[in-house]
């Protein structure tokens, strides 16, 4: 313990110092880094592949939620959700006889 000569309080010796500053973990390697190269959207390899994708991404969803379904009905024995029956148009007071 060192004593401040401006005020009678004692210091730690340890806090006095600078911490030193860590490295990271990863280290860049040296050198420029360039962009990676650019692609010919024209091209029908990419056409292709982009059209793959899309599909992909539409039928996924699609997929999990009737799975997701038909895994209820199925496995555990949940009832088919049944649509409400259709109002007659009378009913409704649409183009009916007046």
């Amino acid at each position: 313990m060192e004593v401040d000569k401006n005020s009678s309080n004692t210091v730690p010796t340890s806090s006095r110092k600078m911490s030193k500053v860590t490295k990271p973990r990863f280290n860049a390697p040296p050198g420029p880094r360039f962009p990676p190269p650019r692609v010919d959207t024209s091209s029908t390899i990419y056409k292709k592949t982009a059209a793959k994708y899309v599909r992909f991404m539409v039928a996924m969803p699609i997929l999990l939620v009737t799975s997701y379904y038909l895994f209820d009905r199925l496995a555990l024995g949940h009832e088919k959700k049944e649509l409400r029956p259709a109002r007659p148009v009378e009913e409704l007071g649409v183009g009916g006889k007046e």
